[in-house]
């Protein structure tokens, strides 16, 4: 049948659009997954048909990131197709042919269809409205009709053609011309001057409870996007290919698949689930074999190492191999053993008259006696976060039953129902000096049991908060309130290599069709000179209603899954108040640091089997530090082997909506430095100006992703001749 298919591909019938690797959600998979979507789908179309798509085809995905256009862009994607705005409860959206501009200001050409539909049966009305819903009459001449069994496939039939036909020669109907998406992108690109612009994401107004819904599959997703991350980064370090890491290709389709736009959003039946979660628990697998070849090649002679792929110097608590709680500091784009560090910013928990303290130099909690939050102080300026005569951490209940599709929506009038469910009793669990905590029961009545510990650690700038929660509600909603003492009329959160700014109002119709939206590590509420920060480890949806900054947790829905988030849950989230402005936060680190902690890794000698003694050259081994950002202005997305199997491949982005200028990246094997496109299409390299083992300066626009292509000098005399590391194998 595939080989039928292209032959039809061949002879120009079949024609393949899309370029990812499936029809993914844009809400929830960080910018890399959506990059990596467009290299293996393009891949496998080139590959398999030998063609490159140019047009992004979404039609039936639950709204889009506003970071879409430039990873579009740097993906050699041109055109994005969808229609689902037509699908919006509460504001028409005012645009079917315009200018799509991404957050960074790159530019695509958007359409959605007229019709309002992807699957057409070509009656005369379709055609009809095609035509007179057109919002850009007079902009473009051309619409897009598309027919055909659509939603689960299936094509046209013959009855369709033939209607097709009839209409074509009625007197009086628009005229209709068969013809193909890249013919009418072209045709449209040509007048393409006159199209008005649509600036950031493209918000759904429906399918808001896809932020939440099957929750341990999000947690899931968070999860493995970091272990790619980290395989990644090691494989990197192995020059000369003694391990071929030939397993991550089939890792990230396993990400990818899963972020299908019906299975990772929560909407499929409960199989869906039980099958996804086997294929994070084979991908686990994969996970530990990869790193078990790849870290004896990397660190051959060490009992114990942390990795950090991040750009930025890292201290942090962590528990060594006898569960010993340590502070260490390693720094940027490292690799091997820890540095223990002292510190002055102890961590301890007291108890007062009237409650319990938690605090170290940064931060300083006040608890009730029954675990009510009475009070957030930021020390450092003797701020006040929480609102005067407002407690935080407050858990609240929603009913939560929806008008249409129950996995899929949360409505606007679920507010209406809230439910504030109290603390009974709080215990010093830790006192210092590098971690204290408490306690906390919150009885959730007939829809579960909820306990959580509060942590504050040395040197750490957040409170965070880690529940546990068993839950057997029905059609309810839990989540988490602060109301803070800040006064904006935006709120912020993090998206796609970037963030979006939101009301915290409802002035219009558009400001309160955004009650529930979607985050990924963060979400921010700030004055010019003062904020406070949201961490997230695994939650994807939020609100901001005034002062009050909201984090949902879990649903509780029963269609078509009966059974979704009905389990025993972990989350973990954290509050982080700052001084100055947001740009100047450091929440986009502190978020990373929260959500990939670092992690003492053992390297026993006895795991150095025979095997791989004689296959390692000592001179071969990369320098922990080789690799160098002269900038934390800019974020470190991802360090890889090139496609080519060559190359060292590092992505960049600026994260805080500023130009940066001067950002340099070294290397201490450099040759020759490319700008590449985020696909690694040979015909994209640019040469790049260097200097000695250095690349730059490099400038960044707002919120822009960088894909650079390093060629290193691997040969002996060079290796040897750097600062490379000498491992020391026993004989």
């Amino acid at each position: 049948l595939f080989s039928a298919l292209k032959a039809q591909v061949e002879k120009g019938n079949f024609i393949p659009v899309g370029g990812s690797w499936v029809e993914m959600d844009t809400n929830i998979p960080n910018a890399e997954s959506m990059i990596r979507q467009f290299l293996y789908g393009q891949k496998f179309y080139r590959e398999e048909f030998g063609v490159h798509s140019d047009i992004l085809w979404l039609p039936d995905t639950f709204g889009y990131s506003g970071q879409l256009p430039q990873i579009m862009q740097i993906c050699d994607i041109k055109y994005f197709l969808s229609q689902k705005l037509s699908w919006n409860l509460t504001n028409t959206f005012p645009h079917h042919t315009f200018i799509w501009k991404g957050i960074d200001q790159s530019r695509v050409l958007a359409h959605f269809p007229p019709g309002d539909t992807y699957e057409s049966d070509l009656k005369i009305k379709d055609v009809l409205k095609t035509v007179s819903n057109n919002k850009d009459k007079g902009r473009t001449h051309d619409q897009m009709l598309l027919f055909g069994h659509g939603d689960g496939g299936g094509g046209p039939t013959p009855q369709m053609i033939d209607r097709l036909d009839r209409i074509s020669s009625i007197t009086g109907m628009p005229q209709i011309v068969r013809s193909t998406p890249q013919k009418f992108f072209a045709a449209v690109e040509k007048s393409s001057n006159m199209l008005c612009e649509w600036w950031g994401e493209l918000y759904f107004e429906l399918h808001r409870g896809t932020y939440t819904t099957h929750a341990k599959l999000k947690e899931s997703n968070r999860v493995a996007e970091f272990w790619m991350t980290d395989i990644e980064f090691l494989c990197s370090l192995d020059l000369n290919n003694l391990v071929s890491c030939s397993k991550i290709e089939e890792m990230w389709k396993t990400v990818l698949f899963n972020q299908f736009h019906d299975i990772l959003p929560g909407s499929s039946i409960e199989q869906v689930y039980i099958d996804a979660m086997e294929d994070y628990t084979s991908l686990l697998k994969l996970y530990n074999e990869e790193w078990e070849n790849i870290r004896d090649v990397v660190m051959p002679d060490s009992k114990g190492f942390v990795v950090n792929p991040y750009n930025w110097p890292r201290r942090q608590v962590i528990t060594m191999n006898d569960d010993e709680e340590v502070l260490v500091e390693v720094p940027g784009t490292y690799i091997g053993a820890v540095s223990l560090a002292t510190t002055t910013s102890k961590a301890g928990a007291f108890v007062l008259e009237d409650g319990i303290c938690l605090c170290n130099s940064l931060i300083k909690v006040v608890f009730s006696l029954e675990g009510r939050m009475k009070s957030l102080v930021h020390k450092p300026t003797q701020r006040e976060c929480l609102e005067p005569g407002s407690m935080g951490n407050r858990f609240v209940i929603f009913d939560d039953i929806p008008l249409f599709w129950d996995a899929w929506d949360v409505m606007e009038y679920h507010v209406e129902t809230r439910q504030e469910f109290h603390p009974t009793s709080i215990q010093v669990v830790e006192s210092g000096p590098l971690r204290s905590s408490v306690k906390i029961t919150v009885p959730l009545g007939e829809h579960g049991e909820l306990t959580y510990i509060a942590t504050v650690l040395a040197e750490t700038p957040y409170l965070s908060i880690k529940a546990d929660i068993s839950w057997r509600a029905a059609h309810k909603f839990l989540k988490v309130e602060f109301p803070l003492s800040v006064s904006s009329t935006e709120a912020q959160y993090e998206i796609q290599s970037g963030f979006v700014s939101r009301p915290t109002h409802a002035n219009t119709s558009w400001d309160s069709a955004k009650f529930e939206v979607s985050g990924h590590k963060w979400a921010h509420l700030g004055e010019p000179n003062f904020g406070v920060g949201l961490l997230s480890k695994s939650k994807y949806g939020f609100s901001a209603k005034h002062n009050c900054l909201t984090l949902s947790l879990l649903r509780s829905t029963k269609a078509p899954d009966g059974n979704a988030d009905m389990d025993d849950h972990v989350i973990e989230y954290a509050v982080y108040p700052h001084d100055g402005p947001l740009y100047a936060s450091r929440i986009v680190q502190h978020a990373i640091n929260f959500n990939h902690p670092l992690l003492h890794h053992s390297t026993p000698h006895d795991k150095i089997t025979p095997r791989h003694k004689p296959t390692i050259n000592p001179a071969r081994l990369i320098n922990k530090t080789s690799l160098r950002v002269s900038s934390e202005e800019v974020i470190v997305q991802a360090i890889k082997k090139g496609e080519d199997g060559k190359g060292l491949v590092v992505r960049l982005y600026e994260p805080y909506g500023n130009t940066v200028s001067k950002v340099s990246l070294s290397h201490d094997l450099l040759r020759q430095a490319f700008s590449i496109n985020a696909v690694e299409r040979e015909s994209s390299k640019t040469v790049m100006p260097t200097n000695g083992n250095e690349v730059g300066p490099l400038k960044f626009r707002p919120f822009e992703i960088k894909t650079i292509y390093l060629e290193l000098d691997v040969s002996e005399d060079m290796m040897n001749g750097s600062s490379c590391k000498k491992a020391k194998l026993d004989e």
